[in-house]
């Protein structure tokens, strides 16, 4: 049986190895309920971050999780320009115990988590010691990390990696500009690179005007790019899969790699 499930999931891998991939996040979710289950319910497998201890982010995880979706803490950490983080907020001054409670409360508070990324952070991520400590617990759970890549001297990936945790970076931020025009050449450029380099990670917010071009964009994506939508953790277990690593867990999620 052993060898079946290992013959089934190195045929199902290098199949999945050949397809480009397109990993979408939808940061923000958890103040707005209607734009929140808009989000959520994008066709296709998309990945949900949520602020922590916001009004709606523990039911809308929920509704996530039972559509198949990805789900995430958004985890609000100090920006360069002082602008407010809300609840769950990390910062360069707190000492190792605050930084870690503040993160597992926040992890606390969203259902099925099963990774990371960070909300705002241009000047927490820049920080080696707080992000030693933000992997510490992200690790200890068991849980992946998108570097959102808000400033570029960023260290979190860097030291995700050396946490041996599942790691990737932001390509494309989607909606900075959210005028018709703009979202395509963003979401083009996405496309562009998943095709050269094999995958893409691509970064939007539940806009109205993002929701209407996604709910337009991502039904019949693979058939019309040859890109497939995947979810962030299958996208990093896949990754980590294909470089040898975890062979026990090659078989489970391969069997089932359609789903994602």
């Amino acid at each position: 049986m052993k060898k079946l499930l290992a013959a089934i999931a190195f045929c199902t891998a290098a199949a999945v190895q050949a397809e480009p991939s397109l990993i979408v996040i939808i940061d923000d979710v958890g103040n707005n309920r209607s734009l929140g289950k808009r989000a959520v319910e994008l066709p296709g497998p998309v990945t949900l971050a949520f602020l922590p201890h916001t009004p709606y982010a523990a039911k809308l995880a929920e509704k996530a999780s039972d559509l198949g979706q990805g789900i995430m803490l958004h985890a609000p950490m100090a920006n360069e320009t002082g602008a407010k983080l809300g609840p769950g907020a990390m910062t360069e001054d707190m000492d190792q115990q605050t930084l870690q409670q503040t993160l597992k409360s926040s992890l606390d508070a969203i259902p099925h988590v099963q990774g990371v990324n960070n909300h705002m952070g241009s000047r927490l991520t820049q920080k080696e010691d707080s992000m030693r400590w933000v992997m510490d617990v992200v690790s200890a759970r068991g849980l992946y990390f998108i570097d959102s890549l808000t400033n570029p001297a960023s260290v979190a990936a860097k030291e995700a990696d050396h946490a041996g945790i599942a790691v990737a970076r932001r390509d494309v931020f989607l909606d900075n500009d959210r005028n018709d025009e703009a979202l395509q050449g963003q979401f083009d450029r996405a496309l562009e690179i998943a095709q050269r380099r094999g995958h893409a990670i691509l970064i939007g917010h539940p806009y109205p005007e993002t929701l209407d071009f996604l709910e337009q964009q991502l039904p019949g994506l693979k058939e019309r790019t040859g890109v497939r939508l995947m979810r962030a953790d299958r996208f990093l277990m896949q990754k980590q899969w294909q470089a040898g690593e975890r062979p026990e867990e090659l078989s489970r999620l391969q069997l089932d790699i359609s789903g994602s």
